[in-house]
Parts: structure tokens; sequence; C-alpha cells
């Protein structure tokens, strides 16, 4: 009787036992005696069909192929059944490599390391990594010794899913034991180093290959070289660029791509030049992710002709623009503002025969959302909705319209939008629940946004560190301190970490108020999981001086200082505003002295708040005086300074015909601020007595 193949429903840990109860009597199991001639004539004809269909990349047919080789009662040969396990690996179905596994144990065929590594490759490929750890722990340890391949083969699954410790564990474990790494084993994981951004360990990695006599080839470099550019480290790759033309080996175009589009992003095109004639001496012809690469560059430097010009050189060439291409354009040019020139270019992709996708309509979408545009932004998606351009929205395109929505305060609409993506079959994620929350608090919604928070909750999404920081910083800014704080000890309860940015905006809004204490008892917590900024102390220094306590304002400084932390603008200002309005002069402006010395220039409101100190005090020379500063500095002046200065100086002058002329020359020179030469030029004109010099 023909053997049956049993068909897990689900890839269990009791697949994995059960197969390693087959490896572990793999020895006491006898070959089964093979058939006649005329059999082997048929099953080798069967057999033959199974491998043909298998290497002509169609797995799915071979599987059919031998299920009717089974049907015809033909025990299959044990190379069809090696070559089922990698039909299943292929179309993603692990499970049923435990099934052929099982079979060929039954069968009496070899249970060695090449069968083992097969079956750790499915696993690995199809993200069973838990499941072919411990496959490869229970058999590699007592049964079958494990190989280079099986080691790479757990390495590059683990960099795959970015489990970069167990990863550097595995390593150690091989590099440690007989078997020696080869040329293979280092491409896998300084490509993974690369990629996850540790382009150091990357970088000793490369030295220790070098040691122990592996040459690197391009494949290493050009992966190592990526990993420089995409950390921004692009002086590095160039270096590593050069070492390996020393050493006599050939870039190829991944190697050169990877360079250009770290010049790009810097900017030097000088070098990028450079390159591309080297490309051509060499006889590599860009391809179509080089040219997309020095678009996207283009863009971003906003030299949209030239990104066009070499859209142009990139089609006479012969290179194809890819649908990456031409959503780069359409994403730049709807991001300046040219949502016209972005829907021509979208039938422009269209004529061409590239049909657009989903991420191009989502870019377009985002582009006339950000222009404010939202009639365009509702016809489109509607010819999404209904099927009339041939792409349906996913996910993605409804959060970004109720993003938008949210951020007009159309939170009604937003919330019926997400009614239709649920209608229409969309699950919400949590991105979707984030938004709306947040547009909920923001319009002082709070118990629907609650509500909204037990719903997602209910369909089984948890809140993350995002879903409470949208919340605390919402409610902060409303001054709700105390629903704020709830929120921050719930988190704590679901084990969620608060972060820097949530310590800083509830200590922002307790600043606001008088209860000083409560503000530094939050700090002292904060400081057990978290590392204060400039921020952090800028709004502990105003919650102090607001309540007069200078003498902690001081402390504080000094803290700040000693933490190896540069006081800021906004430092200076919340100092200098706190003392002037307190009387203390003296300390303003002493502070006013050190941020010049310190190479900060002050700006409106620093100088608005020591006039008006100067003001209250009487201090008519110190107006003057500060009054010339400005004077001498060109310094940019908004009307609220304006008003302050003609009250220091007692000025009669008729206010709308000063704010007038100011602006008539604000006008006339298109800058955002007055200057102080001008506002001192319209004073003596229309006030004889009033004399200031700019000199």
């Amino acid at each position: 009787m023909h053997q049956r193949l049993n068909m897990p429903s689900k890839l269990s840990g009791r697949s994995v036992t059960a197969l390693v109860s087959c490896f572990s009597r793999s020895e006491r199991v006898k070959p089964v005696p093979s058939r006649g001639t005329t059999a082997d004539a048929r099953t080798a004809s069967c057999h033959s069909r199974v491998l043909s269909l298998f290497k002509v990349g169609s797995p799915a047919a071979a599987i059919a192929a031998y299920r009717d080789l089974v049907k015809a009662g033909i025990s299959p040969p044990h190379s069809s059944m090696i070559s089922l396990i990698q039909c299943f690996s292929l179309t993603q179905k692990p499970k049923y490599c435990f099934s052929v596994a099982a079979l060929i144990f039954k069968c009496g065929h070899p249970v060695d390391t090449f069968l083992l590594n097969l079956l750790l490759k499915a696993l690995c490929t199809n993200s069973y990594l838990d499941e072919a750890l411990d496959l490869f722990r229970q058999i590699g340890s007592r049964w079958i010794s494990p190989d280079l391949f099986t080691y790479n083969t757990l390495i590059r699954g683990l960099i795959k899913e970015k489990r970069m410790d167990l990863a550097m564990e595995l390593w150690r474990e091989m590099d440690q034991g007989e078997l020696r790494p080869n040329l293979v084993s280092y491409t896998i994981l300084i490509d993974g180093l690369s990629k996850n951004g540790m382009v150091e360990e990357a970088s000793l990695l490369l030295e220790k290959m070098r040691s122990k006599g592996v040459d690197a080839d391009v494949v290493v470099y050009s992966a190592l070289i990526s990993g420089l550019c995409d950390a921004g480290k692009v002086g590095r790759g160039l270096e590593l660029f050069e070492e390996m033309l020393e050493n006599g080996i050939c870039p190829n175009v991944i190697t050169y791509t990877c360079l250009i589009n770290g010049l790009s992003k810097a900017g030097n095109w000088g070098k990028i030049r450079k390159l591309l004639d080297g490309m051509a001496k060499q006889g590599i012809k860009p391809d179509v992710f080089t040219y997309t690469g020095l678009i996207d560059g283009l863009c971003k430097e906003g030299k949209e002709n030239e990104a066009m010009k070499m859209l142009n050189l990139m089609l006479e060439k012969g290179v194809k623009p890819s649908k990456v291409t031409y959503n780069v354009l359409i994403n730049h040019l709807c991001k300046a503002g040219k949502v016209a020139d972005a829907f021509a270019f979208l039938e422009r992709m269209r004529s061409s025969g590239d049909a657009p996708d989903v991420v191009t309509y989502n870019t377009l979408i985002l582009g006339l959302c950000e222009g404010n545009k939202m009639r365009e932004v509702d016809k489109l998606f509607d010819e999404m909705l209904d099927g009339r351009c041939g792409v349906e929205p996913n996910i993605m395109t409804f959060n970004t319209i109720i993003h938008w929505l949210c951020k007009r305060g159309d939170v009604s609409r937003a919330l019926d939008l997400q009614r239709l993506m649920v209608h229409n079959g969309y699950n919400c994620n949590l991105m979707t629940y984030n938004l709306l929350i947040g547009g909920l608090v923001k319009v002082w919604k709070f118990d629907e946004a609650m509500l909204l928070q037990k719903d997602m909750i209910d369909k089984g999404l948890k809140p993350n560190s995002f879903t409470y920081s949208i919340m605390i910083n919402e409610l902060s800014k409303l001054g709700k301190v105390e629903d704020a704080e709830k929120l921050l000890c719930e988190m704590e309860i679901h084990e969620l970490s608060p972060s820097l940015l949530d310590y800083n905006t509830l200590l922002a809004a307790m600043s606001k108020g008088s209860n000083t204490k409560k503000m530094m008892n939050l700090y002292n917590e904060m400081c057990k999981k978290v590392t204060p900024d400039v921020v952090s102390f800028t709004s502990l220094i105003d919650g102090t001086s607001r309540v007069g306590d200078f003498e902690a304002v001081e402390q504080l400084f000094s803290d700040m200082i000693r933490q190896g932390l540069t006081p800021d603008l906004i430092t200076y200002s919340t100092m200098i505003d706190g003392y002037a309005k307190s009387g203390k002069l003296e300390n303003a402006k002493m502070l006013f002295e050190q941020m010049i010395s310190n190479g900060l220039s002050p700006d409106s409101a620093i100088y608005n708040a020591l006039l008006q100190g100067f003001k209250e005090n009487g201090n008519i020379g110190e107006i003057i005086g500060l009054v010339h500063h400005m004077a001498r500095n060109l310094v940019s002046i908004d009307a609220k300074l304006v008003y302050t200065i003609l009250d220091c100086l007692d000025s009669d002058v008729d206010r709308n015909y000063l704010f007038k002329e100011l602006h008539n020359l604000n006008n006339e020179s298109s800058k955002d601020a007055f200057s102080f030469q001008e506002l001192t030029n319209i004073l003596q004109k229309s006030s004889s007595q009033l004399r200031l010099s700019a000199a």
C-alpha cells in the first residue's frame, strides 16, 4: 500500500516534538526494499516530472504532480520527497514539511543534516523562528551535528526578524566551536548588522574576517557601504570604496547606487558626477534604483527641474522608471504644493503603461490634505472606494484622511469615516484609534475619547505609549493636569514607560500653576526613569519663578549646568522675565549679558521683559541704553515690543500712523518683522523731541 501524507491543520510544538522522536529512532529504521524494474521506470518518470516542475519555479504544480504520483500507488523516491519539502517551503506551507519528513523517516530514507537544514530553512523562511530554534536545540545538539549551512540559515532568519541578540549569540556559538564561519556566514551577519544600523559592529566584523584569512568580496563591501551611507557616514563609505579598488575588487551597480544615494542626501553632487563617470568607464550602467535615488535626492533639495531632466535621461538610456520612481516624483511635487503637476504626472504614469498603485493614490491624497483641498480628497477617495481608478484604499488611506480631519477639528467627519471603514470590512488599527482619540481630546470630548479607548481594548488592541502620549499632551495643553496625571499612573499599571516628552508636557502644564511641590515630586519621580533635558529644567524654572522662589530657580539653573546641559534662548527668556517682573533687575541684566557672551541673540520677548522691568523701576537711563543697544544690533521687533518702547519713552506718536508706516515698509521688504532702524526713522520724523540714534 502506498504511503499517505498526514497533513497537520497547523504547525505546533507537538509537530516539532514528534519529529524529534523520529530523529531519535532514525538509526533503528531499516530501509524499504526497492521495487521491481517496471515500477522503477514508472517512478522515475513521475519523479522526473516533479523535479522539472520544481526547477522551473512552479512549486504548486510540483505538489499537484506529487499527489498524482501517490494516487497512482507509486511510492515516492527520496529525492521527490526532498523536492516536496522545498515546494511546501516556497508555497508558505511549512507545516506540511513536517509530514513529508515523517514520511521520509517511515520509508527508511536517510535522516541527516541535509534534511534538518531543509526543515530549518522552511521554518525560518516562513517566520517560525521559535520552532526552528527548538528543533535545532533538540536535534542538533543530540543526534545530528549541525554544519555551517545550519547556523547560516538560523542567523539569516533571526536577522530577518530583527532578533539581533539571538543572532549574535548563535554566531558566537558557531565561532567558538569546531565550525569556522565562511564567506557566506560573514556576509549574512555584516549585511544584517549594517541594515540594523549597527555599522560599528559590522566594521569590526570585517576586520575580524580579514584576520581569519577570509577575503571580503563585493557583496560584503557593498553591504557595509550601504549601512554606513544609511547612517549618514558617507565619508567612511567612500573610504571603504577606495579600499575596495586598492584590493582589486570591482564595485558593481549596487555599490555605486548605495554611495550615490548617500551623497545625494548630503547634497554632494560633485562627487556623484565623479562616481557616475567611474561607472561609465567600467561599463556599469546605472539601473532604475540608481536613477530613482538621484531623482529623490534632487527633489529633496528642491531641484525639481533637474529631477525631471534626470527622469528624461533615464528614459533616453532605455531604463524604464518603476512605480517607486513615479511615486517619488509625485510625493515631492505634492510636498512642494504642486498638486496639479502631480496629477499630470499620474496621467503620464498611466499613459506609459504603469498602473498607479495604492502608494501613488495615498501620496496624492496626502498632498491634497496638506494643501487643505478636502473636496478634491473626497473626490479621489470616492474613485478609489467605488473602483473607478482600479485601486482600492488601504488602512493608510483611511488613516491619512482621518488624521487631517482631526487636525482641522472636524472630528465628526473623521468618526463617520471610521464607521464607513468598518462597514466596508476594514479593521481599524492602533493608529486609527490614536488619531481619533487625539482628535476628540483636542475638541474637549473627553468622555467620547475614553469610550473609544474602551472600544479599542474590546477589539483586542492594547493602548500603547503613543495612545497615552496623545491624551497626556492634549489634556496638559488644556490645563487638565489631574486627568493627565491619572493617565501617567495608568501607563505604569499597564507596564508602559512614560517618555521624556510625556513628563515634559505635564511639567510644562504644572509650571503654569502654583503647586510647585507637586511639580517637584513629578520631577523626582521622572529622574528615576528618564534623564531630564533643557526643556524639563526650563519648565521647573518657570514654575518656581512664578511663585517667587528664586533660591530654587538658581539651584535648578546650577543643577542644569552641572548635568552638562546648555541653557537655550527659552531658558534665559524664562529666567529674565521672572527676575524682571520681581524687580530683580540686576540678576536679569547679568543673565542678559551672560547669554550674549554665550553666543545667543536675545529675542523680542527678552527685550520686552527688560524694558517693562526698567519702566516699573523708573530707570529711564537703562531704557535708553537698551533701546540704543537694539538700534546698534538692528534687532527685528514685533508689534508688542513697539508698544512697549512707545510706553517706555512716553512718546505721543499717533500709533495708527506708526503701524501703517511700519507695515508699508514691511510689505516693501517682504520681511516678517520690523527693523529697529525703521522704527527710529519714523519716530524721529513724527516727533522732533525724540532723538534716537542707531550709531
